[in-house]
């Protein structure tokens, strides 16, 4: 009785996490580097694209909440930041960037309609059943999170999450880039201590 109630506690934290985690991410791992035995690393500022955010304040303040969620995942899971980056067994940074594309609306008229709606006084006339739906912006947003290996110059570790949104808000812009880095950063491996 009590194992059967602790699967069940599992399996519904395993899934309150699956519902929390909205978007995929799509990770590379070197095989040259073992990231996970690495101990320090050391936080470089990242970019983010002039598609997103034009405002020199509103990048500045993206950056500061970047640097937040990066380093919180990166110091919860073992990781100690380092001040200069000679001293540091990985060098992680990001790159945030969005760009538009137009697609039609959702509303696409198919067949004609009914003529109860069409008769009826006062009604406005819809458009012909032949006439092409509106187009909608739509913004895809990419961020990267990424740890090098300052020895070598090399990739150690790459995480990417896409994200499509139409929100013309900037706030809910940069909102949905930190929220995605911090996803992107959870995925990093734990620290092993050896």
């Amino acid at each position: 009785m009590i194992r059967t109630r602790t699967v069940l506690i599992a399996m519904l934290a395993l899934l309150a996490a699956c519902a929390s985690n909205p978007w995929t991410v799509d990770i590379f791992k070197s095989p040259e580097v073992d990231v996970a035995g690495k101990r320090s690393f050391f936080y470089r500022p990242g970019e983010v694209a002039a598609p997103l955010v034009r405002q020199p304040k509103i990048v500045a303040d993206t950056e500061a909440r970047m640097r937040a969620a990066i380093t919180g995942e990166l110091l919860s899971k073992g990781y100690v930041e380092a001040t200069a980056p000679a001293g540091a067994d990985l060098v992680v940074s990001y790159q945030a960037s969005g760009t538009s594309k137009f697609v039609e609306s959702d509303q696409q008229r198919i067949g004609a309609p009914s003529p109860n709606a069409v008769l009826t006084p006062g009604n406005v006339r819809p458009p012909a059943a032949s006439e092409v739906p509106p187009e909608r912006s739509v913004l895809i947003i990419a961020v990267v999170v990424f740890a090098e290996d300052p020895a070598s110059g090399r990739l150690a570790w790459r995480g990417l999450a896409n994200l499509e949104t139409r929100t013309s808000s900037t706030e809910a812009l940069v909102r949905n880039v930190v929220d995605m880095a911090r996803h992107v950063t959870q995925q990093f491996p734990a620290r092993v201590t050896q």
